[in-house]
C-alpha cells in the first residue's frame, strides 16, 4: 500500500544571533509498503525551498522518491543561490538521513553534513498548562493521548 500525505506547510526559522528569518516549505510524506514481506517505511518526496529576505540567499531542495525498481531511498539534491544569482554557488546531494556532499562552484568538494554524527538535542517545550489553546501540543493533546492508548476512533474524533 501507499499512503500519501499532502500538506502545504510553510515554516519560519529565526536565527537570533544574526536576526535572520528563513521561510521554508516542506516535502510530502509517503507511507510505503510494496508487499507484506517488506517492513513499511516513511519516505519524503517533492520540491522545497528556503529563503532569507534579509540576506537574499535561497535554496531549492528536491527529495527524490525511490523508484519502484532499483534506486535508493532517502535521496536529496539541492542548490544554494547567492542573492540575485541564477547559477548556484553550491550543489548538494546525498541522503537526507545520512551523509550529504557539497560541490562548490570553485570546484571544491566536501562533506556538507553527516546526520549520523550529529548529536541529539532534547527539545524544550513549555508545559501544556502554560501553552495557549492553539499551540501544537495543547491543540493535539487528545489526539496524541488516544493514539498512545491505541484508541483510533477516539483519536479520529478528537482530530475533528
Amino acid at each position: 500500500f501507499i499512503i500519501y500525505f499532502y500538506f502545504s506547510f510553510t515554516g519560519c526559522v529565526t536565527c537570533l544571533d544574526h536576526d535572520e528569518h528563513y521561510i521554508l516549505t516542506f516535502p510530502n510524506g509517503y507511507g510505503r509498503q510494496v508487499n507484506a514481506q517488506i517492513v513499511p517505511w516513511i519516505e519524503l518526496g517533492g520540491e522545497c525551498s528556503i529563503s532569507c529576505s534579509k540576506t537574499g540567499y535561497n535554496a531549492s531542495i528536491v527529495f527524490h522518491t525511490k523508484p519502484f525498481y532499483g534506486g535508493k531511498k532517502h535521496r536529496i539534491t539541492a542548490e544554494i543561490f547567492s542573492p540575485n544569482d541564477k547559477k548556484p554557488f553550491c550543489s548538494i546531494e546525498g541522503e537526507w538521513n545520512g551523509v550529504m556532499y557539497a560541490k562548490y562552484s570553485t570546484g571544491e568538494n566536501a562533506v556538507f553534513i553527516d546526520t549520523k554524527k550529529m548529536p541529539t538535542i532534547k527539545k524544550k517545550v513549555r508545559k501544556l498548562e502554560d501553552q495557549d489553546d492553539f499551540e501544537s501540543r495543547c491543540l493535539w493533546k487528545d489526539v496524541t493521548y488516544n493514539l498512545k492508548i491505541r484508541d483510533i476512533d477516539a483519536a479520529t474524533a478528537a482530530k475533528h
